[in-house]
């Protein structure tokens, strides 16, 4: 509380949301209410109080205490009393996006660990992480703010739902809120726990429009949302961010044209351990986790008629517009309608919406420590459909508790690709679709009411905590198309195909989920057998890592979601797995046998850092094409393209392992396992269930060095063929450490030919 003495200035007219411009998420005070337990971070910008500042003479003050300023304290961001003279809760936000404490080189910074709520002060950079967006800037896109340009940072989409429902607000209630928005996390500058100076906690969340997440850029101070009379500062111990009293706080930020916060000599910076809520000072070196959005600086961008708009121009307007709607109350109409008939796609009026019961089933979760892969995700596909701009109801039954709550979150859309003016699909090229157009929510026992933008299949996703199943109620939906194998008919399926007609239908094997176009579906024939396919896929691939009885293959499905236009690629790997439809149609029957579909769920199998990496990423994944092709097809791409021999004159010639291409530092790998083929494929399953069998201190400790992934995986090929490898090595002037030798050595195996090239195979 504050104390009666206290002097709180006059709020100023209007809060501000400081948004992320790397998460899309705002600034807020994700726990408690005071300098002693504030928690300052990222949150996903709903419009909340305590999202929201007051920005005054560079002070940032708290909207639900406005006494009580964003500061920094010992490099962390906190809630401090604005008359502080222990932290640093004067702000300033420059013509970049970044905001800094004043006469700082930090800035405020997101860093890049996930979940990315965390915000820190961290050396002033470039980087798109340490730039902010204001919720005034953003409010000048609406009203065609006549010094809009095209130079106005770009903003991803998932940030714009903040603009109009504020600009709406607030144009009522005279108050102005703004945000910083990390480039590099998309979270907001938030006071996470605490409301004042002794412990406040700032850092990064997701937007949620509360007061926490609230900032007022005033005279060089960045006054909080929560209480306008403490400031952001930097601790005057540590890197970390702190709020302090606007008054005795020196803390004075900019804001550059970079999108760097800045407060002396160090920039607002967001570092990249996970969760990413951190938010330190550093000194300046113009990454994207010191590059910053502020709210204020959007705003202006949303409703420019300055034709004709780059690719920058519509990023800013959709994400703009995007932020605005997500912050109007669930009881008002979208300030905004989006248009959603070309993709993802619009519900007719005509289709009922219905309501129905679902069962959650959360009795599983989470994957071993040691899988050491890209794992699927607890994602449950519903055979429900939310239409765009509707309101639906999800209600979970009262008795669950908040934390049990707490682990489910409701998905809209599938199609998780952010696309962005420098995406490769995108640049120098045309948005083909809105940026953004999938949508999170929370959820908490009894009756939550949402509305998604863009609508899209409803999907279910579970984080790790208690196991559980719970009946819900889902109301004002359309029925969808979810094909299960072994669980839907044939006869209900040509039934159902031609009733439900919604954008996008999900179909749903044992070890895959498919989302493709309505019209796909129409022509499906055979469902049975593409699923069939695909899980076949899959299975080779857990064979070819080496899953066995006692060391099952990770939990969960692969999601495969075809889009209209991806980030990178005609189709690329992750989770889901995305696949561009100019290319491919994953309801082909024979997408399942193509190479593209191999080569990108062969990357979610690889083991990255331990060894895959080392050996060339786009070369180890396709050891799992070349084996899959080889067990279905009985065909051998590089024999196919006369890689074998061309390979082999290049490395007669000189060539070397770094010098390589990827299908060169193939063929080095293919050359061992054709040299010793009773031992064959075997050879890579035994690396990958030796990986997994390290602990988690020698995972580490091989992970951290690359010479000693080249020695691991010598030496496990040496003993798993039964020779000593190193004169292949030495051919293809790969390195092998003194220590890697002796051991080898010390096995008492002969040596490998040092020639192993197949030149005719």
């Amino acid at each position: 509380m504050a104390s009666e003495d206290r002097h709180t200035p006059a709020p100023p007219p209007a809060a501000e949301y400081l948004v992320s411009q790397s998460t899309g998420t705002c600034l807020s005070v994700l726990s408690g209410s005071g300098p002693g337990d504030a928690v300052v971070g990222l949150a996903k910008c709903t419009g909340s109080s305590s999202q929201r500042w007051y920005v005054c003479d560079g002070r940032w003050q708290w909207a639900p205490d406005p006494s009580l300023c964003l500061a920094h304290k010992q490099g962390e961001l906190c809630l401090a009393p604005c008359t502080s003279t222990t932290t640093q809760a004067s702000w300033t936000l420059d013509e970049s996006g970044r905001l800094s404490p004043f006469h700082s080189s930090l800035a405020l910074d997101v860093p890049w660990d996930k979940p990315r709520t965390k915000v820190i002060l961290y050396p002033k950079h470039s980087g798109q992480n340490q730039k902010w967006w204001l919720l005034s800037t953003l409010k000048k896109i609406i009203v065609g703010s006549p010094d809009s340009t095209s130079t106005t940072p770009t903003v991803p989409h998932t940030l714009l739902h903040i603009v109009q429902g504020q600009h709406q607000q607030f144009s009522q209630t005279g108050r102005k809120p703004d945000f910083l928005i990390s480039q590099s996390s998309h979270t907001l500058v938030t006071v996470l726990s605490g409301s004042g100076p002794h412990d406040a906690v700032v850092g990064l969340a997701p937007y949620t429009g509360q007061p926490c997440q609230q900032w007022s850029l005033q005279a060089g101070q960045w006054r909080w949302g929560q209480d306008p009379s403490l400031c952001l500062a930097s601790s005057t111990s540590s890197d970390t961010l702190t709020l302090a009293p606007c008054t005795s706080s020196t803390a004075q930020w900019t804001l550059d044209n970079q999108g760097l916060v800045s407060c002396g000599t160090r920039v607002l910076d967001v570092p990249w351990e996970h969760p990413r809520q951190h938010l330190i000072v550093f000194p300046r070196h113009g990454g994207i986790n010191q590059k910053w959005w502020n709210l204020a600086a959007l705003t202006m961008q949303v409703q420019s008629k300055s034709p004709p708009m780059n690719n920058d121009s519509v990023y800013m307007k959709e994400m703009a517009c995007t932020l605005i709607n997500k912050l109007c109350d669930t009881s008002e109409p979208f300030p905004i309608q989006r248009t959603v008939e070309n993709f993802p796609g619009k519900v007719s009026s005509s289709v009922p919406r219905i309501t129905a019961i679902l069962t959650l089933d959360l009795s599983s979760l989470g994957q071993r420590e040691n899988i050491r892969m890209t794992a699927p995700k607890d994602w449950q596909a519903t055979d429900l459909y939310i239409p765009d701009g509707e309101l639906f109801q999800v209600m979970l039954p009262d008795w669950l508790s908040s934390q049990q709550a707490s682990q489910i979150s409701v998905r809209v859309g599938a199609h998780c690709d952010t696309l962005e003016p420098e995406s490769s699909n995108v640049k120098g090229r045309t948005f083909k679709r809105i940026p953004d157009i999938t949508e999170e929510f929370e959820v908490k026992p009894g009756i939550n009411n949402f509305r998604s933008q863009f609508g899209g299949n409803l999907i279910f996703t579970f984080e790790e905590g208690s196991h559980f199943q719970v009946n819900i109620e889902v109301k004002n939906v359309v029925r969808g198309l979810h094909y299960i194998l072994g669980k839907t008919s044939k006869e209900e399926w040509e039934r159902v195909r031609n009733i439900h007609k919604v954008p996008h239908a999900m179909l749903e094997g044992k070890s895959v989920v498919l989302v493709v176009p309505y019209s796909s579906v129409l022509a499906l024939t055979n469902p049975d057998q593409l699923l069939h396919r695909y899980d076949q896929i899959i299975h080779l691939l857990n064979d070819l890592a080496g899953f066995g009885d006692d060391d099952p293959p990770p939990r969960g499905k692969q999601w495969l979601v075809e889009d209209v236009q991806i980030s990178a690629g005609s189709a690329h790997a992750g989770f889901p797995a995305m696949f561009c439809q100019e290319y491919y149609e994953l309801c082909c029957p024979d997408t399942p046998y193509d190479w593209v579909t191999w080569h990108e769920l062969g990357h979610n199998f690889q083991q990255a850092n331990f060894w895959s990496y080392r050996y060339g990423s786009e070369s180890t994944v396709n050891l799992f094409s070349l084996y899959i092709q080889e067990t279905l097809l009985k065909e051998d791409r590089l024999k196919k393209e006369n890689r074998y021999t061309k390979t082999a004159t290049k490395v007669d010639e000189g060539l070397t392992f770094q010098e390589a291409d990827c299908w060169q530092q193939l063929v080095f790998l293919m050359e061992i396992k054709h040299a010793f083929p009773k031992c064959g494929w075997e050879m890579y399953r035994c690396i990958n269930r030796t990986t997994r069998a390290l602990s988690h201190q020698q995972a580490a400790s091989l992970a951290s060095c690359r010479q000693s992934q080249i020695d691991y995986v010598y030496e496990l090929l040496s003993e798993a063929v039964g020779a000593d490898l190193l004169p292949h090595y030495q051919r293809w002037g790969l390195e092998v450490s003194k220590k890697a030798q002796a051991k080898v050595t010390q096995l008492g195996l002969p040596m490998s030919p040092a020639d192993l090239s197949i030149r005719n195979h």
